[in-house]
Parts: structure tokens; C-alpha cells; sequence
């Protein structure tokens, strides 16, 4: 049986601007689906990685999924890219802070000011 489709990528003014079909990013079979998905949608090309995660929608996020997000951080990083994330709902963005993580992802307010920044 396939996997459900839980992300939709996009390209955005030179960068992959991913949204989330998923509310609540909670369980493990949607963060490893999330994750294959992110995985398989990012450039093989060896240039810079430049992506935004446009959390529009989701409630909730597991810290499973943060620890693939750190995965991808790390990835970005190694490209030379950037990964900024926009959209926080107040609850996720409380996840983040309270782990740290608001220090290790650029966190910005909105799609327009992520693209600006990458």
C-alpha cells in the first residue's frame, strides 16, 4: 500500500517551499512518511539546499519529528543551504522554545520573510 501524500513541495523564487497536509505531525507512521518525503523531494544536484517548512495548519509535532528536523538542519548545513520555518501556531512554536530549538532553526513569521531570508 503507498504512502499517503503529507507534504506538498513547491519551488518559490529558487527554493522548496513544503506545506504540510497534516494537522497533527504525531504518530510514528506519519513522521516517518513525513520524513521520506521531505527526504525525497529535496535537490541531488550538490548545489546549496535552499528550503522553507510553511507549518500552516499543524497543531501539533511530535519530538520524534523534531529529531528528523534536526536530521535535515544538519543537511542543509552540509549543502550550504538554508532552512528557515514559517508559520508557527502558538503550540508548535512553545515546542520548539521549550526544547532550545527556536536557537538551532531560523523560525520566522511568515512565507514571505523566509523566502527573503534564504
Amino acid at each position: 500500500m503507498p504512502a499517503t501524500l503529507r507534504i506538498e513541495a513547491i519551488e518559490a523564487d529558487g527554493a522548496l517551499v513544503v506545506t504540510f497536509r497534516d494537522r497533527l505531525l504525531f504518530d510514528d507512521r506519519t513522521v516517518r512518511e513525513v520524513s521520506d518525503q521531505l527526504g525525497a523531494a529535496l535537490p541531488n544536484d550538490g548545489k546549496p539546499i535552499r528550503i522553507v517548512l510553511d507549518l500552516t495548519g499543524v497543531d501539533l509535532i511530535s519530538s520524534s519529528l523534531l529529531g528528523k528536523l534536526i536530521l535535515l538542519q544538519r543537511r542543509v548545513d552540509g549543502s550550504g543551504g538554508k532552512l528557515r520555518l514559517c508559520e508557527l501556531s502558538p503550540t508548535v512554536q512553545s515546542v520548539f522554545k521549550t526544547s532550545n530549538l527556536d536557537r538551532l532553526f531560523g523560525i520566522v513569521r511568515d512565507r514571505r520573510s523566509a523566502l527573503a531570508e534564504i
